[in-house]
């Protein structure tokens, strides 16, 4: 082969070279077919010879396939290679292509100039993302403040360890910016810079006070997880007042789960406020499974702290009484009825169900079917299934966040998604409802549905049932009573 790629002619050669495993001599033939002007053969065999930068010539130079040229570069990260593609494209004045090929050649100075002149910074970013150094980050930086773009500017001199400088241009977004700067000032760990935030937040600086929302994640920014509970609670309680149950739902879930990452003590002052609005939402789940029992049950529970649901304290009452009255639950069923016949609640009745309200107040029934019991996690003794705490040691119970029940020793597991307990067999009763619901009708004997606290979905075979040991564990967690371990209390 050798002799014949040095003949006058390629006759031979071209016949036996697809014989030939060599790369040297596939790269001697190339040659020879290039001063032939064979580019298309040349870049085959610079390929087999595994000499792709002289494909990358042959395309952009001779074979007009600059693609094919910029998927080699791309595959190979050759720094040879991304400079030819890069001078070919600017020499088309595509800067954007350029500008991603001289950062694939490591010539990012050359690169930031043209991304710079050409308006083509967002190109220049992404191809670094991750891989951008300070430098780089802070140039970056100075682009966009002189552009005006405070946002970004503040995101890539925080990315460079600018935090006062970052700090300063977010507070300038005014709101849009707000939670980029609360992760500035966590990362920062800056007394003057919190203060900076809070007093932004606070609205010393315009006059405009800010959501608390944003006060709250200031403090899971700082590792001030006591803090964080505290506001949590106002803020709920302040959605909780409004009627928007979800949202105080969620953010005292969101919380708990936040201290429970961090080992820190949750208190039962931030799990007795999620407990009273979760077992309210789970009031239409046990509707819909036609468990009014269990339905009354958690209606009872709300009922005895009604005032902390003003937006809706009748509505809320009047489902009490028709639920327990459905359920058996006759005395309950009169006591919520006696109520709402008062005064100052009669007139906002439904009149749907006034009547039969009037009607259970005219002609009293006291009978109560009496509530299943179940054993007590802690002491062993058995006691209503809706109650939680122990009547022994009076230890705060957790509840299952499916039935609303206190859970039990030997029938508990940990939602994957929630990481709160709750009684194994009625969750996976809850998902094959569910499952069938949806009209999947489950598999194999696994079921998907919706967890009952965050909605996202869960497999029932990712339910794993807690040891004794485990679940007395779990108990004691939830009874700890020592301070709020707090990374940084400083603000």
């Amino acid at each position: 082969a050798a002799i014949y790629i040095k003949a006058p002619t390629l006759t031979h050669a071209t016949r036996i070279m697809s014989k030939v495993t060599q790369p040297k001599l596939h790269i001697e033939y190339a040659k020879r077919c290039e001063k032939e002007n064979l580019y298309e053969d040349a870049a085959k065999s610079f390929e087999l010879g595994r000499d792709m930068d002289n494909v990358v010539r042959l395309c952009l130079d001779h074979l007009d396939q600059p693609e094919r040229a910029s998927e080699i570069v791309r595959a190979t990260s050759s720094s040879t290679g991304a400079q030819l593609v890069a001078l070919y494209c600017q020499r088309e004045r595509n800067y954007r292509g350029a500008i991603e090929f001289l950062l694939l050649a490591q010539c990012s100075e050359e690169a930031f100039s043209l991304a710079r002149d050409h308006d083509c910074m967002d190109v220049y970013t992404t191809v670094l993302g991750e891989t951008m150094g300070p430098d780089d980050a802070a140039n970056t930086g100075s682009y966009y403040e002189a552009k005006h773009d405070m946002g970004k500017a503040g995101h890539f001199y925080a990315l460079c360890g600018q935090h006062a400088k970052a700090l300063k241009l977010f507070l300038q977004c005014g709101d849009k910016e707000v939670e980029r700067a609360i992760e500035v000032v966590g990362k920062a760990r800056n007394d003057m810079l919190t203060h900076t935030l809070i007093d932004f937040l606070m609205g010393e600086t315009d006059g405009v006070p800010k959501e608390p929302f944003h006060v709250y994640r200031l403090y899971l920014a700082l590792g001030n997880y006591a803090q964080a509970a505290k506001t949590a609670l106002i803020i709920a309680r302040q959605e909780q007042d409004g009627g928007n149950y979800f949202q105080a739902h969620n953010i005292l879930h969101e919380t708990i789960r936040q201290l429970g990452e961090q080992r820190t003590r949750v208190p039962l002052s931030l799990r007795r406020p999620f407990t009273l609005l979760h077992s309210y939402l789970l009031v239409k789940k046990r509707i819909a499974r036609d468990d009014h029992a269990g339905a009354a049950r958690l209606l009872l529970r709300v009922a005895k702290s009604i005032s902390k649901f003003p937006a809706h304290m009748v509505i809320i009452l009047t489902s009490t009484v028709i639920e327990s009255a459905r359920a058996g639950l006759k005395k309950s069923a009169l006591e919520y009825a006696t109520v709402l016949m008062r005064q100052e609640y009669r007139a906002q009745v439904d009149s749907k169900f006034k009547r039969k309200i009037e009607g259970l107040v005219r002609r009293p029934n006291r009978e109560e079917l009496p509530e299943p019991v179940s054993e007590c996690p802690v002491s062993g003794i058995l006691i209503p299934v809706s109650c939680l705490e122990c009547p022994t040691t009076k230890d705060a119970l957790p509840m299952c966040i499916v039935t609303g029940q206190h859970i039990v020793k030997d029938d508990c597991c940990i939602c994957p998604n929630s990481l709160m307990p709750a009684i194994y067999s009625e969750y996976v009763k809850f998902l094959e409802f569910e499952d069938n619901k949806a009209g999947r009708g489950g598999s194999n004997g696994e079921y998907l549905g919706p967890d009952p606290v965050t909605g996202k979905p869960v497999n029932s075979k990712d339910l794993q049932k807690l040891a004794a040991e485990e679940v007395a564990d779990l108990v004691e967690r939830y009874n700890q009573s020592k301070e709020l371990k707090e990374k940084n209390t400083k603000t």
